[in-house]
């Protein structure tokens, strides 16, 4: 555990092994060991955390090759898994705790979407407030996990009644920050609450998505300079 916590400190492995006196080798195979370990350890302590807010996001990066920006014709936004190997990758993030919930890659649609927000709702507990972009997919995704239905009593006239639909859950807010921006620079930020407004004013949150930003950008500036081009 102490050789782990090293590691996390950024203590190179010649240096945990002149602390502790061992080999270089017993590091590297402990390394290895939790390594393997990482997913079962996630599982067990990554389940209904107390979460008050959650902040969502996608940005994308190129994988396996990439187009001049001169040959280029298609836009970020593709439905599909683009033919240039662009990719979106997905993250749901608890800012309260800095913590990363969930994390997908795949195509910008519903259904990644939907597969973000379903493994962030297998390890909260109860229903936070969720914060995005304007990517429209994300208020039915979450509709999705948390909803009630309405059921809409007999009238007692003929035709056939009116079948039960879904609608938010009562604790779900779901505010959006849509940015405008041309050429680049950005113009004009407009806030919307889809749902929730009231739980949100007594909260007292604000939305944003400031904090997963600001993660997006950590993993940028961690890539090497090789492939470090080719985010946006």
């Amino acid at each position: 555990m102490m050789t782990l916590k090293m590691i996390l400190v950024n203590v190179g492995i010649s240096g945990i092994a002149f602390v502790l006196g061992i080999k270089e080798d017993t590091v590297l195979f402990w390394l290895d060991k939790a390594y393997k370990n990482a997913d079962a350890i996630n599982k067990a302590l990554l389940k209904e955390l107390p979460v008050t807010h959650v902040e969502l996001d996608e940005m994308w990066s190129f994988v396996r090759r990439k187009v001049s920006k001169k040959s280029e014709n298609t836009k970020p936004e593709s439905s599909q898994e683009a033919e240039d190997g662009r990719q979106w990758i997905w993250i749901g993030y608890a800012p309260q705790f800095r913590l990363i919930l969930a994390m997908v890659v795949g195509p910008k649609t519903f259904e990644t979407a939907l597969s973000l927000i379903a493994m962030t709702a297998g390890i909260v507990l109860g229903v936070p407030c969720f914060f995005s972009d304007g990517f429209s997919c994300y208020f039915n995704a979450l509709l999705e996990y948390y909803h009630e239905i309405k059921i809409f009593p007999k009238t007692g006239q003929r035709g056939r009644p009116k079948e039960p639909v879904k609608k938010p859950h009562s604790e779900l807010v779901y505010g959006q920050m849509v940015k405008e921006k041309k050429n680049g620079k950005l113009l004009k930020i407009t806030y919307r609450i889809r749902c929730g407004a009231e739980r949100l004013a007594k909260l007292g949150f604000k939305i944003g998505t400031s904090f997963l930003e600001r993660l997006n950008l950590t993993i940028r500036q961690s890539l090497s300079s090789e492939t470090k081009d080719s985010w946006l």
